[in-house]
């Protein structure tokens, strides 16, 4: 039903700013991709991943941007293949499963995708920014 209501809203909101003639600036594609979603805290990717050794930490921002440094234990998969990555990968609908990117767009992108996807487990970190900002361990590649 969820899923239902956010597809239905997307397309309501994409018809709208069809219609009306104006393009997205873009503040409105970041409010936009973020509407909805509701983004974890450092703390709690931190209690995941020492309680959940199953947990999927994904980075899906830029491969360089990962190489530069991202999260302990995070895999890179960039936005725009993660969905059909965990399609083929992840079969379990409560698999655990943390996005983040940098600031947090591209996070709630895929977390709305995987939702949508069947997903029931999907969180959104705020972004890679926050946490190296708070000085949380970083890998460098």
């Amino acid at each position: 039903m969820r899923r239902t209501i956010i597809i239905i809203a997307s397309l309501f909101a994409a018809a709208c700013a069809t219609q009306s003639g104006s393009l997205m600036t873009a503040e409105e594609v970041v409010a936009s991709a973020q509407d909805g979603v509701t983004f974890v805290q450092n703390e709690y990717v931190e209690s995941r991943m020492d309680q959940n050794p199953d947990l999927l930490l994904l980075d899906v921002r830029t491969e360089a941007e990962f190489k530069a440094g991202h999260i302990p234990g995070a895999q890179w998969v960039p936005r725009g293949k993660v969905e059909f990555h965990l399609a083929q990968s992840v079969r379990d609908a409560d698999a655990e499963i943390i996005v983040y990117c940098r600031t947090g767009s591209r996070a709630a992108l895929v977390k709305k995708a995987l939702d949508s996807q069947g997903y029931k487990n999907v969180s959104a970190h705020r972004g890679f920014e926050t946490w190296s900002e708070a000085g949380k361990s970083v890998v460098v590649e």
